[in-house]
């Protein structure tokens, strides 16, 4: 190993440890420092009889035994991130770690797979069909995607509270504070009530989604399969850069948010199946997304 190699290896290694290595070494210098000083410190003060010199020498024996504490402590927290730098290099994850990977992969291989489809749908040519045994296809349906997403919808509701009464005897400061009491409560209750009813995304929940050339149809907690036929969509949201697409039904139904890996693709697919096949280049959405 040549001596620029071996000068290359040392600065490297110095800029990954630094961090932990000079409060390290400052842990017990420091200590030695303000021991020193604050002797020094103490005998001025003897000598001259100035007890400024000796409450300095205090705070310098107090510095002494804190510094190796702060610092030490810098130096433990700074080498357990190094440590743990080394060991991810090293392909040693934690279980945070490996499920927070997983999660970026899956995010990373959707994209990808999203925008292969846009290019494939831009050749006309017609993406690889998926078998779906859970939903009964319609008449000439064909199922292109699968996956789980977060589904909501976007609605308002009728909301029912109470509102209290209050009857109060005794003196007129009681019966005020009493009066009072319940108006602020009946209050409290009428704002949540109305913060409950107000239009606003609702019945978050990750939900089985299939797609498509005429719909979409998600499997909801306590309904089953719903089916959004792209031929009711009024309008639509795509944000691929956000995994998130938003499609509304003209009053038909509640706008619906869909939330996920799959939403990239089932944005191009939705875009398409809504607006032509000249939308996939035309639309500015789905500019990010690059074969």
């Amino acid at each position: 190993m040549s001596e620029r190699d071996r000068s290359g290896q040392q600065s490297t290694w110095w800029r990954r440890h630094r961090a932990w290595v000079v409060p390290a070494v400052l842990a017990p210098v420091g200590y030695v420092v303000f021991v020193l000083l604050g002797a020094w410190l103490n005998g001025l003060g003897e000598r001259t009889g100035n007890v400024g010199w000796s409450l300095l020498a205090l705070v310098s024996f107090l510095a002494a035994f804190a510094s190796p504490v702060v610092f030490g402590i810098i130096a433990l927290r700074k080498g357990y991130r190094a440590f743990r730098r080394w060991r991810r290099a090293h392909g040693h994850l934690t279980k945070h770690e490996v499920a927070l990977q997983q999660h970026e992969d899956a995010y990373a291989r959707a994209w990808q797979h999203a925008s292969a489809l846009k290019g494939a749908l831009m050749r006309r040519e017609l993406p690889p069909e998926i078998p779906v045994w859970s939903v009964v296809p319609w008449a000439g349906e064909r199922f292109f995607l699968s996956g789980g997403l977060g589904y909501a919808r976007y609605y308002g509701t009728d909301v029912v509270y109470g509102q209290s009464s209050v009857v109060a005897f005794g003196r007129p400061a009681w019966v005020a504070g009493a009066l009072i009491g319940n108006a602020i409560g009946n209050s409290i209750s009428r704002s949540r009530a109305q913060a409950t009813a107000a239009t606003q995304w609702r019945e978050h929940q990750q939900v089985e989604v299939v797609v498509s050339n005429q719909r979409i149809a998600c499997n909801v907690a306590g309904r089953g399969w719903l089916s959004f036929d792209f031929a009711s969509v009024t309008a639509i949201y795509p944000d691929p850069e956000h995994f998130t697409v938003v499609l509304e039904f003209g009053g038909q139904t509640s706008p619906m948010s869909l939330t996920g890996p799959m939403a990239p693709a089932l944005a191009t697919l939705a875009v398409m199946l809504t607006h032509g096949h000249d939308a996939l280049r035309a639309h500015p959405a789905l500019a990010a997304l690059q074969d």
